[in-house]
């Protein structure tokens, strides 16, 4: 028992450790992958495989981001790690946000919170849950969690979401001065480091804040500024989002020309990156554009292509949802696998440590019985006689138990019938062992209460 507390409690600081470094242990995806194949431990190999999924999930490899949560998972199931197990539930509902499956999300988010400690809820499950009620237009309920982060104090990266989701639903509430205060103090904050995805958001959502403000020079100046830093780290699903927000302010200005030239870009990025519900959107903006110049071949062409895609995107989300409890299925199984797997290994330590008791009961019996140095009181060996058989109804139970539970169908009666049948078996046998102990006990103490006496006469005599 100390071995394995001091194994996990190793175990438990390495992975705070390695969480704690997490990015800068790993700074690119060739080192992730290095580290998973050569991984000294279970835990290293657990935070490179969480860099990898980051990265796929991010990059719509969803197939690659669900087998590295597959593995994921294993490890923290094997490790018995809450905080581990807690950051798998986050990736996965991290993945179906990108995929936009906010039902799923929220599922395995409030999973995560079952096995996190109040830093992990603070600085970021409360956030990732904000979040999803802020892109749905649950406003209200998006500003309870965030107000759940602020009732703890945050640095870095923490303090950087919470900031950036009041600046996001304070626009969705058509309040920009609220939402600019708190993005621009998302934006000074030292040390935050945010990942791309979460920049290419400040930026979005600054100008955003400006539009609402009527300050369209600024507005307009940050719209820009999203889309070059979008195409540079290849982020194609914000490139898409942004992008469309940016031709609906275009739009607004009557500026239809530039506006279809940012919406035919995008679309030759939704159909390269096959997003269909980014081509679908894009589509939309360009029936928006074709009918204001009144091009009627084209308002049809962009009209039957969001019609088309739109029913792709419904078909995909059906499959996605079939995927979805696949994968959540594919867990379960997991959990399965392990429970039974721990029932086997205890059963199977409780057999060896009945079969060393039992042995060393025995030993001391027979110990007892041909020892020829002293005499044996023989309500001790009742005594010993009674715990041997406790012992041997305990093994013969432990090792029994799975074939009594397979011919019975897990009955409880049945079971029951058929280890009072077992002990109806052993007693009569604990009985005659016992009888045939006792009778060797008082031969033996007669022997030696005679040589005793033998020694006794022959040492009066020798006198």
């Amino acid at each position: 028992m100390m071995k394995k507390l001091i194994s996990y409690s190793l175990l438990f600081f390495s992975a705070i450790q390695l969480s704690a470094q997490g990015r800068r242990q790993f700074p690119n995806i060739d080192s992730a992958r290095v580290i998973v194949v050569t991984a000294k431990n279970a835990a290293e190999k657990f935070f490179a495989l969480r860099v990898l999924d980051r990265y796929y999930y991010t990059t719509g490899l969803y197939d690659s981001s669900a087998s590295a949560q597959t593995e994921m998972y294993m490890i923290a199931k094997d490790l018995k790690i809450d905080s581990l197990m807690s950051l798998v539930y986050r990736a996965i509902g991290n993945r179906y946000v990108t995929k936009s499956d906010y039902n799923f999300s929220l599922a395995s988010y409030h999973k995560a919170l079952d096995y996190s400690d109040t830093e992990l809820r603070t600085t970021g499950l409360y956030g990732n849950i904000a979040y999803v009620y802020a892109m749905t237009g649950n406003n209200k309920v998006a500003l309870d969690y965030i107000n759940k982060m602020a009732a703890y104090g945050q640095t870095g990266i923490g303090l950087f979401f919470k900031n950036l989701l009041y600046g996001l639903v304070y626009n969705n509430m058509n309040k920009p001065d609220s939402s600019l205060f708190y993005i621009r103090a998302a934006e000074n904050i030292p040390g935050a480091n945010p990942d791309p995805l979460l920049y290419a958001a400040l930026l979005f959502h600054i100008g955003k804040a400006n539009e609402l403000n009527n300050e369209n020079d600024i507005a307009e100046a940050y719209y820009k500024k999203t889309m070059v830093f979008c195409r540079e780290k290849n982020i194609a699903s914000s490139l898409i989002r942004y992008g469309n927000g940016y031709c609906d302010f275009l739009l607004k200005s009557n500026r239809y020309e530039e506006a279809k030239q940012i919406a035919k870009t995008n679309l030759l990025v939704a159909q390269k990156t096959n997003i269909n519900e980014g081509i679908s959107t894009v589509a939309e903006v360009l029936r928006k554009i074709y009918t204001h110049s009144a091009e009627k071949d084209s308002i049809i062409f962009y009209a039957q292509m969001q019609i088309d895609y739109k029913d792709s995107v419904n078909n995909q989300q059906k499959i996605a949802e079939f995927q979805n409890l696949t994968f959540s299925q594919q867990l379960r199984e997991i959990d399965e696998q392990k429970r039974v797997s721990d029932i086997k290994l205890q059963r199977d330590q409780n057999i060896q440590y009945a079969l060393i008791a039992l042995g060393i009961v025995i030993f001391i019996i027979f110990y007892l019985l041909l020892s020829r140095s002293f005499i044996t009181n023989k309500k001790m060996i009742e005594f010993l006689g009674v715990i041997a058989l406790l012992i041997v109804f305990e093994f013969l139970n432990l090792l029994l138990h799975p074939f009594l539970e397979k011919i019975t169908n897990h009955s409880t009666v049945l079971m029951l019938l058929a280890l009072v049948c077992i002990a109806a078996m052993l007693v009569p046998l604990h009985h005659k062992v016992e009888k045939w102990a006792t009778a060797k006990l008082v031969e033996k103490n007669k022997r030696i209460r005679l040589a005793a006496a033998k020694r006794t006469i022959e040492e009066l005599e020798g006198r």
